[in-house]
């Protein structure tokens, strides 16, 4: 990875600031030590989980592909059926769709990812060859973004997770938990689209805390920082979240009636 000149972007998760061209924001000094303390909270409350995330960078991209708009438990069943019928990349690449929306079936729009996963799989193998992951861990992180979100049905937050989980890239991923949080917290507007979402709030990442940030949050939203009836009796960032104390407090004044 490149290594930051004195004084760039300092403080910040720069890398995907540069990757996804984002922009300073008006409140970074306010966020950026907030930020750093949600980190050390959600570490000492979850310690530092995998969430079933994969280090081969190439087993990464099929699990996060698999993973959009479904359930944990849907998505894992859907990669694990994936990987028992075609152990090898290349049987992926040969197979017909019909045969691999089979396998994946479960776990929703098989059709569509089907058709993908034979894509990428053919796309991997063409570009780099019989060991692709050893080849996109020899790619800086910038080349690797790039050549990631030209595989199909792979967005700029899945490429994102993928040098994140797989390459080791100092990079913060955007899920639905984490723009639920940083939005209730104040971070974000509430009504800010999820791409613009995932543009804003990197620059407001202390570097070197993106994965813990990012997993710890996913974590949380998951357990505490609920869609619906969001446990904030529970919650370890209770004090510093817009929506939490005005929720607390709304409580505490029923409470007294």
């Amino acid at each position: 990875m490149r290594r930051r000149s004195k004084g760039e972007n300092d403080g910040v998760s720069d890398l995907t600031a540069r990757l996804l061209g984002s922009k300073s924001h008006k409140r970074r000094r306010h966020w950026l030590p907030i930020f750093a303390e949600v980190c050390d909270r959600l570490v000492a409350a979850y310690g530092r989980p995998k969430l079933g995330n994969f280090r081969d960078p190439v087993r990464e991209i099929l699990y996060i592909l698999l993973s959009a708009k479904t359930t944990e438990q849907l998505y894992q069943r859907a990669y694990k059926n994936l990987k028992t019928k075609f152990p090898a990349l290349r049987l992926m690449a040969d197979a017909a769709v019909e045969e691999i929306e089979d396998a994946i079936r479960g776990g929703g729009l098989a059709r569509k990812r089907a058709a993908q996963v034979k894509a990428i799989a053919g796309r991997l193998l063409a570009d780099l060859g019989k060991r692709p992951s050893r080849a996109l861990r020899k790619l800086e992180p910038e080349q690797a973004f790039q050549y990631l979100v030209g595989l199909p049905g792979v967005g700029p937050k899945s490429a994102l997770c993928v040098l994140t989980m797989s390459l080791d890239a100092d990079v913060f991923a955007v899920d639905a938990n984490v723009h639920r949080i940083a939005r209730r917290m104040g971070a974000l507007p509430n009504r800010l689209k999820h791409y613009e979402a995932q543009k804003r709030l990197p620059v407001l990442v202390p570097n070197g805390r993106s994965r813990d940030l990012h997993v710890g949050l996913v974590v949380h939203g998951r357990r505490v920082c609920l869609p619906r009836n969001p446990k904030c009796e529970a919650c370890v960032l209770s004090n510093l979240c817009a929506y939490g104390k005005k929720r607390m407090a709304a409580r505490q004044q029923t409470s007294k009636v």
